[in-house]
C-alpha cells in the first residue's frame, strides 16, 4: 500500500511540474511571445468595454461611452503589433482589421463627444462587426 501511495504522489508531483513547466504554452510558439501575452490580457478587457459602450449607447449615455473608447485607443498599437493565433500567413489582412477597429473606436469617440448618439451607434456597430470578423478568421 506504501508503494501505491508513493508512486501515486510521484505521479501526480510529475504530472503537476510538467503542467506548471507549460503553463505559457498553450498555443504553441506564439503563447511565449510578449506581444501574444498582451493580446491575452487586452482581450478580457475588450469585452468588458465592449459590453459597457453598448449599454451606455443603449443609455444615450455618451460620456460613459467615451471612457471605453478611450481604454480601447489606449491598447490598439499594442492590438496592430500582435500576431494572430491562427493564419499567421495572413498578418496583413490581420493588421488591416485592427487598423480599421482603430479607427471606428476613434470615430465612435468623435461622434460621442459631439453629442451625437446616431453615430455613436454606427461606429460602434462597425467597430464590433470588425472584432466578430478578426475573431472569424484569426483566432476560433
Amino acid at each position: 500500500m506504501k508503494t501505491f501511495i508513493l508512486a501515486a504522489a510521484a505521479a501526480l508531483l510529475l504530472v503537476s511540474a510538467v503542467a506548471y513547466a507549460h503553463q505559457e504554452q498553450h498555443h504553441g510558439d506564439h503563447q511565449g511571445a510578449a506581444q501574444m501575452a498582451k493580446l491575452h490580457k487586452m482581450m478580457p478587457g475588450y469585452a468588458k468595454a465592449r459590453a459597457l459602450i453598448e449599454k451606455s449607447l443603449e443609455q444615450g449615455d455618451l460620456k460613459g461611452a467615451v471612457t471605453q473608447t478611450d481604454y480601447l485607443l489606449s491598447t490598439t498599437a499594442d492590438l496592430k503589433k500582435s500576431t494572430p493565433h491562427k493564419n499567421v500567413e495572413r498578418i496583413k489582412e490581420f493588421q488591416g482589421i485592427a487598423s480599421d477597429f482603430e479607427q471606428d473606436v476613434n470615430a465612435l469617440a468623435a461622434a460621442a463627444k459631439k453629442g451625437d448618439l446616431k453615430g455613436a451607434r454606427g461606429s460602434f456597430t462597425s467597430a464590433a462587426k470588425r472584432c466578430n470578423s478578426c475573431h472569424a478568421k484569426f483566432r476560433t
